[in-house]
């Protein structure tokens, strides 16, 4: 059983590129949002295998998730979107 609840998701079949914006039910604190099939950067001390599609997952505390534009945060309704207003 996943413990996610999404958000928004996007995601083009021919590109292989898109995103997916969820809560996780275990972190009231945060929203995460990850990207697949786009080219990234990334510093690490392991180097990347080079094999599959890239993939990246962001934690975005919700107070940073509205300052861009993601979501409507307000500490009343933590699961509104900004596509509900």
């Amino acid at each position: 059983m996943s413990t996610k609840a999404t958000r928004r998701f996007e995601y083009d079949k021919e590109s292989g590129q898109g995103f997916h914006l969820y809560d996780d039910v275990f972190d009231e604190g945060n929203v995460y949002l990850e990207f697949e099939g786009f080219q990234f950067e990334a510093h690490t001390s392991v180097e990347l295998s080079g094999n599959g599609l890239p993939r990246l997952t962001v934690k975005l505390p919700l107070a940073w998730a509205d300052k861009l534009g993601l979501i409507k945060y307000q500490r009343t309704d933590r699961l509104q979107t900004s596509e509900e207003h």
